[in-house]
């Protein structure tokens, strides 16, 4: 029994440890429509935009610059996100036509919020230990 018990902690704490923080969870995360989705897959989190940056749609959406992007992927608040568009350029603002993006909207107790343009270029903000590395992001 001892040796069950010491093996089962020995896999359960090695298994979270060999799964990448990166990884994130993803279960906020859908693609379609408001009346027709699913759950996003790894190979759609996987998609590379096509331009010089080569950004992955987990990469935009994890690092996004927008806050309502980010707790709609980390499901903060009830939040959830629905992928209608993956990477194209396109649209009203300067950056539609000269950056990649995917169309995103966000939803809160199952009510659409926003919609959000994630563009595949990142820049950095804040300062000293507070520097990190974002993605563009508007919001309407």
């Amino acid at each position: 029994m001892l040796k069950f018990v010491a093996t089962s902690i020995f896999f359960l704490v090695f298994g979270v440890f060999m799964v990448p923080a990166e990884a994130g969870d993803f279960s906020n995360v859908h693609v379609g429509t408001a009346t027709d989705y699913q759950a996003i897959s790894a190979t759609q989190l996987a998609l590379k935009s096509t331009d010089s940056e080569k950004t992955t749609v987990a990469e935009t959406l994890s690092n996004s610059r927008e806050l309502s992007i980010q707790n709609a992927y980390n499901g903060v608040g009830n939040t959830e996100l629905l992928v209608t568009k993956f990477w194209h350029k396109g649209g009203t603002s300067s950056l539609d036509s000269t950056w990649q993006h995917i169309t995103v909207e966000v939803w809160k107790n199952d009510e659409y919020v926003k919609t959000c343009h994630a563009y595949s270029l990142d820049v950095e903000i804040g300062k000293g230990d507070n520097r990190r590395r974002v993605y563009q992001s508007t919001c309407d």
